[in-house]
């Protein structure tokens, strides 16, 4: 799968991750750009709590909490499109 399509009932577009805008939002996402910004984030960010950032097909750039990023990669390595996040506005 090279595009991942997902279906959020927040906006990620903000580095505040408790903050995040109500209302139905989609993104499609590069599932290699994915893997590759999710590696360096896992060695240098993760460990300190902070949101990952990756940039949309529209030129978007999105933030993802730690559960987010869990619920993206093993979408992706599961071939499931598109994904739906389930968690509550802006929870870790």
């Amino acid at each position: 799968m090279e595009i991942l399509k997902i279906e959020s009932a927040y906006g990620l577009t903000t580095t505040i991750t408790t903050q995040r805008p109500v209302g139905a939002h989609t993104y499609k996402i590069n599932c290699r750009q994915f893997q590759t910004v999710h590696r360096d984030w896992q060695r240098h960010n993760a460990a300190q709590g902070l949101a990952l950032g990756v940039m949309t097909l529209d030129y978007e750039r999105i933030w993802m909490t730690t559960a987010e990023v869990e619920q993206v990669a093993a979408a992706i390595q599961s071939i499931r499109s598109p994904l739906t996040l389930d968690f509550g506005k802006g929870q870790p």
